[in-house]
């Protein structure tokens, strides 16, 4: 007959501690022992499961985070970048502008000079430096291409934001010496305009007799010889008189030096010009002037010999020859006088 063991156990119900018991065989408690053993075990390798899955879940977490953040960082990178694009794109703007105000610009100075409208800046430069020689030193420092400036190298494909940033810094840099570059020249150009258009360099009349240039010469009253200082333009009594250039008139009045009725207009940058011996005047003290206005007429007023124009033009005060300023009246003056002198018997 087997052995029975007897098994208390203590119980907690509604009520006080209970405590039960039971009876079982060996065998019974060994396969106890062993189910709970295995219940153990079990609980024991879940746990390590459990654990190593939620440290899995941890460690993911940890990566997504890590990710996210990278992401955000990018997306900061990426922003950065559109705004220097959106700058680039604004500089390009202005660059523009600035190409569509010089073409304008062009296109106005190639009508003073008498330049086909599609003249280029290099067919510009020669005429509009001769015509304003008299007070620019010329075209040094004014603007326009380095010759030791040297342009950074053709940027690579960026493969990264780093490079990306180094492409951006050196279109920005190119697009602000542009800028520089474009504003000086545009600058220039202005300032040449405003001086072209003060520049008497056509003379005042478009049908005449150039009868006495600029200098000494034997006085046609008697006497000696005398400083002739502008030029005579011989015309019929009527004839019109234009502005060579703008300006404001400073008198149109009678003078009591012999010019007889006598027009002076100021052309700024310390330049006049006078118009004497006239038969009438068409223009009042303060107006202003533009080249190629009709402002008096060809008279014989005052100390004069006949019908004609005299023409000065006045520097800083000091009488200088009006065909300085005009190059083509001085080679049309040339070669007259070439033709007279083959003219004349040897």
């Amino acid at each position: 007959m087997a052995k029975l063991y007897k098994i208390c156990v203590m119980s907690e119900g509604h009520g006080p501690l209970t405590i039960r018991s039971f009876t079982t065989s060996l065998l019974g408690l060994k396969l106890a022992v062993i189910a709970l053993s295995i219940v153990i075990g079990g609980l024991a390798v879940y746990s390590v499961y459990a654990f190593r899955t939620l440290s899995a879940f941890r460690d993911q977490g940890l990566e997504l985070e890590i990710v996210k953040s990278d992401q955000a960082r990018k997306d900061r990178q990426l922003e950065a970048i559109s705004e220097r694009v959106e700058d680039l794109d604004n500089q390009l703007d202005t660059l523009k502008t600035y190409e569509e105000s010089l073409l304008l610009l062009s296109h106005d100075l190639n009508q003073k000079l008498g330049l086909p409208e599609t003249a280029q800046l290099e067919k510009i430069w020669p005429a509009l430096t001769s015509a304003v020689s008299w007070t620019w030193g010329g075209l040094d420092g004014q603007g326009g291409q380095n010759p030791n400036h040297t342009h950074p190298p053709a940027p690579n494909p960026a493969e990264t934001i780093k490079g990306l940033h180094q492409d951006l810094d050196r279109l920005q840099a190119s697009a602000a010496a542009i800028d520089l570059a474009m504003s000086e020249l545009t600058a220039v150009l202005e300032g040449s305009r405003s001086l072209l258009a003060a520049t008497p360099y056509a003379l005042p009349m478009t049908s005449y007799r150039l009868t006495s240039g600029f200098g000494y010469r034997k006085s046609p009253f008697g006497g000696g010889l005398g400083l002739h200082q502008g030029l005579d333009l011989s015309a019929p009594i009527g004839a019109p008189v234009y502005a060579p250039a703008d300006g404001v008139v400073l008198s149109a009045d009678w003078s009591n030096n012999g010019y007889g009725l006598m027009v002076l207009i100021d052309h700024g940058f310390g330049l006049t010009t006078r118009y004497a011996h006239l038969s009438e005047s068409l223009v009042s003290p303060g107006e202003t002037v533009t080249r190629g206005q009709q402002v008096a007429k060809v008279g014989n007023t005052g100390r004069s010999t006949g019908p004609h124009l005299h023409y000065e033009t006045i520097l800083s005060g000091l009488a200088v020859d009006p065909l300085f300023f005009a190059p083509a009246a001085r080679e049309a003056a040339r070669v007259t006088a070439t033709d007279r002198e083959s003219q004349e018997p040897s």
